[in-house]
């Protein structure tokens, strides 16, 4: 797993927001799914009382050091999803 893509998902847990930036970057349901469950196995993420996924120590100090690295990167959508520009008189046709 890519480390903008971790920490996308330990974001998202943190603030418990919507994962859907992650399918409209074009990664699948069952890859984020995997990515998180390995997040789990690693101990960076745990469960409270009302068994919400929230950040381990592990994961918050994980979370603090790419943060501290990140340099305005972002997830783009896969090359394999990406349309060419056509002309003013072309017609798109998928």
């Amino acid at each position: 797993m890519k480390e903008s893509t971790e920490f996308l998902i330990l974001d998202t847990i943190k603030k418990h927001s919507s994962i859907m930036p992650l399918f409209t970057a074009g990664y699948s349901y069952s890859k984020v799914v995997e990515w998180v469950r390995q997040l789990e196995k690693e101990g960076k993420i745990c469960y409270d009382k009302m068994e919400q996924r929230m950040l381990s120590d592990v994961g918050l100090s994980r979370w603090r050091i790419i943060k501290k690295k990140k340099n305005g990167f972002t997830i783009m959508p896969l090359n394999s999803y990406r349309v060419n520009k056509i002309g003013i008189d072309e017609i798109y046709l998928p």
